[in-house]
């Protein structure tokens, strides 16, 4: 597919590059599997378990005890929905990430839909309508969406919520790693993220936050050994469910140690440092695109939006950036451009510099 190895890689949005600090991490705790075997594994579920949950908590702005480590978002959404009554009245945007919308369709819930405008920004003042006209019990959204990048206002939404008494189930792939998150300012209910993208830590893990108040009124149907929410009493099972119901069974240890030294990078770096230099060169595009003859989806500015650029794909263009060794997504007639923290204004360059040659053809 590529004519040699240098590439221009604009694609965290689909996978986040993984540092070579990141995976010789896991690496040598699997070298220890191999030495030492179950000392290694017992250590690291005895101790470096509990100093990486702490480590992720503090990224998070919240409580280690409000957190849990799943394998992946999609995991984690269904063991929520499973913990509901089913007679919820749901709030759901129709062109979310179908692992947001799919738990909820297919065990028969109440589901009031909301559309986007112009195929990117969402409505927050027909949210809030929606909520008080259709007596909305939950409302469920990424953070950012996949496919354009649009960028909710989680403080004006959460804070309406949290008024208004409704439950806020947010997903927080496509902006965990890449936007400052700080639950500890957020009434958010429950928030959970995979961290295969802009966490660059690779595929296998993720990440569970909910508050003690969602835990209390829907406590877990999930639970296992590793759990110790069940105990023995007087011949009974007595069930005294905590955040750990998510969390059956044994971990995936590779997966959250190149997590925890991924996080090390990002601290080292500074998260709004990050989310800094993404604007920067978001921004950069954006200036460059509207002079081109492409289709850009949602507005020429960074304000309602990530490091995620979405323009129509037309007369083989992705084709062509694939030539050039630039590395996007092409999905659903449109391309998908994401910058990290690792691209530079050349590689901004790069893919202008592409398309320009692309309309001489």
């Amino acid at each position: 597919m590529f004519s040699n190895l240098i590439m221009t890689y604009l694609n965290t949005a689909g996978f986040g590059l993984v540092s070579e600090a990141a995976t010789n991490a896991g690496n040598e705790l699997y070298k220890k599997f191999g030495t030492v075997g179950s000392a290694a594994t017992e250590e690291w579920r005895d101790v470096e378990a509990n100093v990486i949950k702490k480590k992720v908590a503090d990224f998070i702005g919240a409580n280690e005890n409000n957190v849990a480590f799943v394998p992946n978002f999609s995991f984690a959404m269904n063991s929520i929905v499973q913990s509901l009554k089913g007679d919820e009245k749901i709030l759901l945007y129709k062109n979310d990430y179908p692992s947001v919308n799919i738990p909820f369709i297919i065990n028969g819930f109440d589901i009031t839909w909301i559309d986007d405008e112009h195929n990117f920004s969402i409505n927050l003042d027909k949210i809030e309508l929606l909520i008080k006209e259709k007596q909305i019990d939950i409302v469920a959204l990424s953070h950012v969406q996949w496919q354009s990048g649009y960028k909710l206002d989680l403080e004006r939404l959460s804070a309406f919520c949290k008024e208004q008494d409704v439950w806020l189930i947010v997903d927080g792939t496509q902006s965990l790693g890449a936007i400052e998150i700080n639950l500890s300012a957020l009434p958010i209910d429950v928030f959970i993220a995979s961290n295969y993208k802009w966490m660059n830590a690779g595929f296998g893990t993720g990440i569970l936050f909910s508050n003690d108040e969602f835990l209390q009124t829907y406590p877990p149907k999930i639970s296992g050994n590793n759990s110790k929410t069940v105990r023995v009493e007087n011949g009974k099972y007595l069930y005294e469910p905590s955040i750990l119901n998510f969390e059956p069974g044994h971990l995936n240890q590779f997966g959250f140690t190149v997590l925890n030294k991924a996080i090390e990078e990002k601290n080292t770096i500074g998260i709004q440092n990050i989310e800094a230099h993404n604007k920067s060169l978001t921004q950069k595009l954006l200036n460059e695109i509207i002079n081109l003859p492409v289709h850009l989806i949602g507005d020429a500015n960074e304000e309602n939006r990530t490091s995620i650029v979405v323009i129509k794909e037309k007369n083989g263009l992705h084709d062509f950036l694939l030539k050039r060794n630039i590395i996007t997504t092409a999905r659903n007639g449109n391309i998908r451009i994401s910058m990290h923290f690792h691209n530079t204004r050349e590689d901004v360059d790069a893919i202008v510099d592409a398309m320009k040659d692309w309309t001489k053809i």
